[in-house]
């Protein structure tokens, strides 16, 4: 994905560097579990669509490709 939207979240509200889409996040411990909730929200908000409750775990999140893909998928069935 182009958008840095993601990347950008978790860099200036979590006053971390990233290097990596591959990099571990939350199992790592770079990223408090208690920002999760907030990431969503955002990500839901800025691309308009919803993700369905058994598709909010951790893992599914932890990295930035993770993340990007969760997006491709959900903006690929809403058409937007």
């Amino acid at each position: 994905m182009k958008d840095k939207l993601v990347w950008k979240l978790i860099e200036e509200n979590n006053l971390v560097k990233i290097t990596s889409i591959d990099e571990a996040l939350f199992s790592e411990g770079k990223i408090h579990s208690g920002f999760f909730m907030y990431l969503i929200i955002k990500i839901e908000e800025h691309y308009g669509i919803t993700f369905e409750d058994e598709e909010l775990k951790i893992e599914n999140f932890d990295t930035i490709r993770l993340i990007e893909s969760m997006i491709k998928r959900k903006t690929s069935k809403s058409g937007t």
